[in-house]
């Protein structure tokens, strides 16, 4: 069979750079799925792209789909035939529908029996004609965070919705233009071609910037699109900006702070540069965290550390006039002097002034205002202060003032630096330490990925107290994530405070011995099983990043709401470890084999004077030797000490189902034995269900 190359770009107007590596990924996902649902061989498949192209590239598919031969059964052979063998009614009905010569028809045979039918033969169709069609599947496959209605529909007539609107294609199979059309409302379809277009305003020598080329081949059109000012490999921009930076900050005298992701910045542009900036020194005097956010976040420069100076990344070859650095140094001097008015202005009010202004800022409309949400989480912080013996006045303080800079102008004009800027102005404002650093960081932990954590024990209070108050207060209401929608984060909320719980000793030396039972009843409302059932799945979730689902499965079993999420973390680690063992694996299969012997039973008491075997004598004996170690270890939290204790059982447990018949006709000897079971199944079931553990050979 023939193969030859698919190219396929797809030319847009500016994605933005968080979608373009997932849309990257996910256009060659699609490709791959779609290409082989048509039952098209492809080999190599690979997709690259900048903010204004996707590309597609297959450098060996098959000219068609291989021919195959399919059984088409009809009726049963019994219903078929009649008593003389000729055909019935509902046979001949089968060959007229399917267009065949009664005499074609043949008696299948298949698992369910003999049915008459007949083989047909498919020939494979020409790629050429598929691939629109396949085409069509993956422009509707690809997924965006939001679409843009562009009044465009295709072949199928249906809306055609898509990240940003599609301004030209290239769509060759070998030499031949695959046909494809965009019709779009109003304006001139887009049409497939072979011609593209490079940087939208450099061009190579003797050519104007944006002006179509055509091309013949991938190959080509990687080289004539360099040669045009756009590199399409993601990594090969990356490493462009990241040789410039380095430059750069050789020529400064200054390193890059951190906070800004270079690949994302590269994928704001198709031909990356950049350009060395200054800011006066005045506006040294505003936080650090003031002036990254507005380079980091408003203008996606990067800072250089400890001097009033920036690189600003460009989609440019050069700046040989110094208009780009101008123009950057002018902005950002811009909202530098707005930044540095409001710094002062708010620091006028007092925090504690601003509380009564949280009235008129709306938390939800089901909820009340900003000033509600404050008075219900002072209260859980207080709680959880009174459970884990932490001081009550400074939690109470940093509870009170945490939503204060909520009406500050500054949070007004940069709302990235909520609770930050709470902090600053509480410091600034003489607030203890321990205060200001609470309001600072209370809303850390974000999510799994990002390093930021509360700084001290009162800030790890505060932040699990406004998480707690925003989950069950939200779910009160009815508002219940769904799928992939979470518009008011809850997700997030439940991981955060997941991960307080886990390394809030580590990390502040704050063992939080409380358990998410506990916290959750705290809130201002009932607690719903919806919201158990959620948090339970958030904590699945975590844990799942490191542990084995049946490792979640056993341990989760034993109930992960009602004991401390660290505890539920050192049993998990203690399954892990010990899973891997001979001994620990037959543990679990006999686990599994009590299980079920026990199930629909109501064990009594073991008396040691029934036994008449010597294999449950050893057993029993066994186990009232090793019940209060194993139980002591189990308690002090040594749950690896405890199992490997367990686990030298194997051979006793072994013995007994060799020798001894556990559901023996006399019905004294089978209720001491079901009994001797129950308490097996009762030690060894302290630290996880083993009956969860998936035992395979080898």
């Amino acid at each position: 069979m023939k193969k030859l190359p698919f190219l396929w770009e797809i030319g847009c107007e500016e994605i933005p750079a968080s979608w373009l590596s997932r849309t990257i990924r996910e256009l060659e996902e699609r490709a791959k799925k779609e290409l082989a649902e048509a039952g098209l061989d492809a080999s190599g498949v690979a997709s690259s792209g900048t903010m204004r192209r996707l590309v597609l590239h297959v450098p060996k598919l098959a000219d068609k789909q291989p021919d195959r031969s399919e059984q088409v059964t009809g009726p049963p052979l019994r219903v078929a035939r009649d008593d003389n063998g000729a055909w019935t009614r509902a046979a001949l009905g089968f060959a007229k529908k399917n267009g065949l010569d009664p005499k074609d028809l043949t008696v299948l045979t298949t698992p369910k029996g003999e049915y008459v039918g007949f083989e047909r033969s498919t020939k494979g169709q020409k790629t050429l004609a598929l691939l629109p069609d396949v085409m069509t599947k993956i422009l509707r496959g690809l997924s965006f965070p939001k679409f843009m209605n562009w009044d465009a529909t295709l072949g199928d007539g249906k809306p055609f919705p898509f990240g940003r609107p599609i301004r030209w294609m290239v769509a060759l199979y070998g030499t031949r233009v695959v046909p494809f059309e965009i019709h779009v409302s109003g304006s001139p379809s887009v049409k497939s071609g072979r011609k593209s277009r490079g940087h939208r305003f450099l061009a190579s020598k003797g050519r104007r910037g944006g002006a179509p080329f055509t091309v013949t081949s991938f190959r080509e059109l990687k080289s004539t699109l360099k040669k045009n000012y756009v590199i399409l490999d993601p990594d090969e921009r990356r490493e462009r900006l990241m040789k410039e930076l380095r430059k750069l900050e050789k020529k400064a005298g200054a390193r890059c702070a951190p906070g800004l992701d270079p690949a994302l910045v590269a994928d704001l542009t198709e031909w990356p540069g950049a350009v060395l900036g200054a800011y006066p020194k005045e506006f040294l005097s505003l936080p650090e965290e003031v002036r990254h956010t507005v380079l980091i976040h408003h203008q996606h420069y990067f800072p250089l550390k400890k001097k009033p100076g920036f690189i600003a990344p460009t989609n440019m070859a050069a700046d040989k006039k110094g208009n780009m650095r101008t123009g950057a140094e002018r902005v950002v001097v811009a909202r530098l002097r707005d930044a540095k008015f409001f710094w002062d202005d708010d620091l006028k009010t007092p925090l504690q002034e601003r509380s009564m202004r949280l009235d008129g800022v709306l938390f939800h409309a089901k909820l009340g205002s900003y000033r509600e949400k404050s008075k219900r989480t002072v209260a859980i912080a207080l709680a959880i202060a009174a459970k884990t013996e932490t001081r009550e006045a400074p939690v109470r303080r940093a509870a009170a003032l945490a939503k204060c800079d909520l009406v500050t102008g500054m949070v007004g004009e940069f709302p990235e630096l909520q609770g930050i800027m709470g902090g600053l102005y509480a410091k600034e404002q003489g607030e203890p330490e321990a205060v200001w650093k609470a309001i600072y960081g209370h809303y850390e932990p974000t999510g799994l990925e990002e390093d930021g954590f509360p700084e001290n024990r009162e800030g790890a209070v505060v932040a699990l107290a406004d998480k707690l108050d925003t989950l069950v207060s939200m779910f009160s209401v009815g508002l219940v994530p769904t799928g992939s929608r979470d518009p008011f984060a809850l997700r997030r909320a439940a991981l955060g405070v997941i991960r307080i719980l886990l390394e809030s000793h580590e990390r502040l030396d704050f063992p939080l011995e409380v358990t998410p039972n506990e916290l959750l009843a705290l809130g201002d409302a009932p607690v719903d099983d919806k919201l158990l059932e959620f948090f339970t799945e958030r904590l699945r979730f975590v844990f799942s990043r490191k542990y084995r689902h049946d490792e979640i499965a056993a341990v989760f079993a034993l109930g992960a709401l009602d004991r401390t999420v660290t505890d539920t973390a050192q049993r998990l680690e203690a399954v892990r470890a010990l899973r891997g063992s001979a001994d620990f694996a037959a543990l679990s299969s006999a686990f599994k084999r009590v299980r079920n012997i026990l199930a629909d039973t109501k064990p009594g008491r073991v008396d040691p004077s029934a036994f008449s075997e010597k294999e449950e004598k050893e057993l029993y004996s066994a186990l009232e030797a090793m019940e209060p170690t194993a139980t002591a270890k189990i308690e002090k939290g040594s749950y690896k000490e405890a199992l490997l204790e367990l686990s030298t059982l194997r051979p006793k447990v072994d013995r007994f189902f060799d020798e001894v018949l556990v559901m023996a006709e006399d019905e004294t000897l089978r209720d001491n034995r079901l009994a001797l079971l129950h308490r097996l199944r009762t030690l060894l079931g302290q630290v996880a269900d083993l009956s969860e553990i998936v035992v395979t050979d080898g």
